[in-house]
């Protein structure tokens, strides 16, 4: 199943990297990205029968869409493809972790490729920014699996993504 949603959304990606958008429009857009978060954090994730996955060229389809979003916006796209994994049911959760591990990880090498071409320096200042982003990860993978229930985290995230919302929705 994951051939086919990289092959088709590396080049995507790349593309949505050297698309000039408005902020206004990244705005709109990461709303919509983090509103989706919201749902699948809100959904009832019992677990579900797998259901095979469709064929290549619709694995293609979602795999292009998804690249051109996360290239347009700066991010690996797991956001958007985990749920739709999941909520189809063609993975359980091992697995869509898995197949979201590499998917991110190369749509964000294209992205970054994208931006290198487009004239992006990298800033000295991005090594602290990567630290913290480090730091401040584990320490959050620690607390949300060692300190905090689950169902508190859950339902913490998704009021912390709702008002990021809805601030790129609302705000100027």
């Amino acid at each position: 199943m994951l051939w086919p949603l990289v092959l088709a959304s590396i080049p995507c990606a790349f593309i949505g990297s050297v698309m000039p958008i408005s902020e206004i429009v990244y705005k709109k857009i990461l709303a919509v990205v983090l509103l989706i978060s919201v749902l699948r954090l809100l959904w009832n994730s019992a677990e579900q029968t797998i259901q095979p996955a469709p064929n290549w060229y619709w694995l293609s389809l979602i795999g292009a869409v998804i690249g051109l979003l996360s290239g347009m916006i700066g991010m690996g796209g797991g956001i958007l493809l985990s749920p739709i994994l999941l909520l189809m049911g063609w993975c359980n959760q091992k697995q869509t972790a898995a197949i979201s591990a590499v998917f991110i990880f190369l749509n964000s090498a294209s992205g970054m490729l994208g931006q290198l071409k487009t004239g992006f320096v990298w800033d000295t200042q991005l090594w602290a920014i990567i630290g913290f982003v480090l730091v401040g990860g584990s320490l959050g993978a620690y607390f949300g699996a060692a300190k905090f229930k689950s169902a508190n985290m859950k339902y913490i995230l998704a009021v912390v993504l709702f008002l990021a919302a809805g601030k790129l929705f609302f705000v100027k």
